[in-house]
């Protein structure tokens, strides 16, 4: 019979193994955080400047500029996969005692990562805008009217959309940390592999990411600082779960 961690083995393994070890993913994830934000700026800068320009003159926003901005916003979506995947090949050089560096967050963009990479953060980001996107559209809509039709339609697509985003987003979480371990295989392969391997543990996998809200509701009353620890060990936790779940009762690993 397979010997599955508890949520809370799982997250004491964690601590263990980031002893030592924050600063490292602090840093490569605060430069790696620097490069998203400098790229969003660049997107941002003429829309940034049509509202300073319509402030002091009055003329009208520029649409193309916004336009310009969001798709700024949808590739630093993008990027932020890429995180991810490096996070996780960080995490698991650390666990598996490999050589591991700050620079390993840019693991994504080597050659041979890049479009697999690419196409699994685009599904991510792509599931996040066909499930959440639909509910926020309404419920922009019934600020403007306040009609009680609205406010319906508006909590139907939240349980819509969060039905569907819960499962599909689980499996795809896995994503990452199935093409470090089976770099041979394609994307879309390693998304269909990803749905076979969380099948059965969906409910394991939400409650552990639950498990974190306490400690993320004290993050936002730190203003953000405490997520500089939050992150690492999230991200450290989710790694291990991974292991779990693709070798249980190697618990001593």
């Amino acid at each position: 019979m397979k010997q599955y961690m508890m949520r809370y083995e799982i997250k004491n393994k964690a601590k263990d193994k980031l002893m030592g070890k924050y600063s490292i993913l602090i840093l490569g994830s605060f430069l790696f955080s620097l490069m998203n934000a400098a790229v969003l700026f660049i997107f941002a800068f003429p829309y940034i400047t049509s509202v300073m320009a319509s402030a002091f003159t009055g003329a009208g926003l520029n649409t193309s500029a916004f336009r310009f901005y969001q798709a700024g916003t949808f590739v630093t979506q993008i990027l932020s996969g890429f995180l991810r995947f490096g996070i996780a090949y960080l995490c698991l050089n650390i666990v598996c005692g490999n050589t591991y560096s700050y620079k390993d967050v840019f693991f994504g963009f080597r050659r041979e990562n890049l479009l697999k990479t690419l196409i699994l953060s685009a599904a991510s980001v792509l599931t996040d805008t066909i499930c959440l996107t639909p509910w926020q559209y309404f419920a922009a809509s019934y600020l403007e009217t306040r009609d009680t039709l609205q406010l319906v339609i508006t909590v139907l697509a939240l349980i819509i959309g969060v039905c569907i985003y819960i499962p599909v987003g689980l499996a795809l979480n896995l994503t990452y940390y199935l093409l470090l371990d089976f770099p041979e295989k394609g994307a879309t392969e390693i998304i269909k592999d990803s749905f076979r391997v969380i099948k059965g543990h969906r409910k394991r996998f939400f409650l552990l990411q639950c498990s974190f809200l306490p400690l993320y509701l004290l993050c936002q009353l730190s203003f953000g600082i405490g997520f500089l620890w939050l992150s690492p060990y999230m991200y450290m936790t989710f790694v291990l779960f991974y292991l779990d779940l693709m070798n249980p009762g190697e618990r001593n690993a």
